[in-house]
C-alpha cells in the first residue's frame, strides 16, 4: 500500500476544514423573531442575559437533577457575588456579568452564565453603498438605506429597529432583524433637512441597543407635525334658562285688620246716684202719712213761739 502524498493529505485536510467551518456556521446561524421563554440548550453552564427575563426551571445542574422551581440562589464562582431569583420567572436585570452555582446543588461549578448583551456592529449603508452612521449627507444620497446588525444575543432575542426622522416619523415600520448579521431596507426617499436616529434593540433584551445618527443637508424642511391639539369645541352658552322672575306675588292690600272701631264707651246711663233720701222739710210733704206728722210739728212749733213772747 502506498502512502498519501503530501498533497492528497493536504486535500483531504482543506476538505475536512472546511465542512467543519460549514457545520458551525450552520449551527450559529441562530435566528429567534420573538424572544425566548426559556433555554434551548439546558446544559450547564446556560447562558443567560443582563436584563433577560426567562424560565429556568429546567436548567441541569453540575450536581445532578435540575434547578427545579421556586426561589434559587446563585453565588458567583469567583469573588463574593450572588443573586436569588425564581425559577419559573427568572430576571437577571441588574445581575454582575459572570459565572454562577446553584446554591441548591453540593458542588462548586458553574450552572449559569450571565452575559452582558452587545450590538457588536452597526452599518447604516446609502443606495451607493456607503456607511453613512455618523456622518452628513445630501438627501440625494439618502433615498434608501440597508441597515445591518451583529450581536451576542441571537438565541435569546430579535433586534427591533427603528429609523426616526426629524419630524418625529418611525420609517422603518416595525422591521426586525433576527439574526446576527442580519440586514432589512428601509425607504428614505424624500428625506427632509434634519437629523435621523437609527436604533437597534432586543425586545426583551432590554440592555442589548445602539444608536447612531445621520444628519440630512439639503431636501425640504420638516415640517413638524402639529399635535393636535384638541380644540374644544366652545360648548354652546347655555342660553340662560329664563329664571322664572317669579312675578313678585302682589303685596296684599293689607285687610284693613278690622281695627275694631272700638265701641263708644257707652256714655254711662247716669246711673242713677244714688238720690241722696233728703231729711224731708217740714213743709215738704213726704207722703200721705207724712202731713199728719207734719202739721202737729208745726203747731208745736208756733205754740213755742207764742210762749216765748209771753
Amino acid at each position: 500500500m502506498r502512502p498519501a502524498s503530501p498533497s492528497g493529505s493536504r486535500t483531504v485536510l482543506v476538505c475536512t476544514v472546511a465542512g467543519l467551518l460549514l457545520v458551525g456556521s450552520v449551527g450559529l446561524a441562530v435566528a429567534v423573531d420573538e424572544p425566548r421563554d426559556a433555554p434551548a440548550d439546558t446544559s450547564p453552564p446556560v447562558t443567560v442575559y443582563v436584563s433577560e427575563s426567562l424560565d429556568i426551571s429546567s436548567v441541569q445542574l453540575t450536581g445532578g437533577g435540575t434547578l427545579g422551581t421556586g426561589e434559587k440562589t446563585f453565588v458567583a464562582t469567583s469573588g463574593n457575588g450572588a443573586f436569588s431569583v425564581f425559577a419559573e420567572d427568572a430576571s437577571f436585570d441588574g445581575v454582575d456579568p459572570g459565572s454562577y452555582d446553584a446554591d441548591a446543588d453540593g458542588d462548586d461549578r458553574a450552572d449559569l452564565l450571565v452575559v452582558r448583551p452587545r450590538i457588536t456592529d452597526l452599518e447604516v449603508r446609502n443606495e451607493r453603498g456607503v456607511d453613512v452612521a455618523g456622518d452628513t449627507v445630501d438627501a440625494d444620497d439618502f433615498e434608501e438605506v440597508r441597515i445591518t446588525a451583529e450581536y451576542n444575543f441571537a438565541e435569546a432575542d430579535r433586534l427591533d429597529v427603528t429609523v426616526e426622522s426629524p419630524d418625529d416619523v418611525d420609517l422603518a415600520g416595525n422591521r426586525r432583524i433576527t439574526e446576527s448579521g442580519g440586514t432589512v431596507t428601509v425607504d428614505t426617499s424624500g428625506a427632509v433637512r434634519g437629523t435621523y436616529r437609527i436604533t437597534v434593540e432586543g425586545s426583551d433584551v432590554d440592555d442589548g441597543s445602539r444608536t447612531v445618527e445621520v444628519t440630512v443637508g439639503g431636501g425640504r424642511t420638516a415640517t413638524a407635525t402639529p399635535t393636535a391639539t384638541a380644540t374644544s369645541t366652545p360648548e354652546p352658552t347655555p342660553t340662560p334658562t329664563a329664571t322664572a322672575t317669579s312675578t313678585p306675588e302682589p303685596t296684599p292690600t293689607p285687610t284693613a285688620t278690622a281695627t275694631s272701631t272700638p265701641e263708644p264707651t257707652p256714655t254711662p246711663t247716669a246711673t242713677d246716684a244714688p238720690t241722696a233720701t233728703r231729711t224731708p222739710t217740714a213743709t215738704e210733704s213726704s207722703g200721705d202719712g207724712f202731713a199728719p206728722v207734719g202739721a202737729v210739728v208745726a203747731l208745736l212749733t208756733v205754740a213755742g213761739v207764742a210762749r216765748r213772747r209771753e
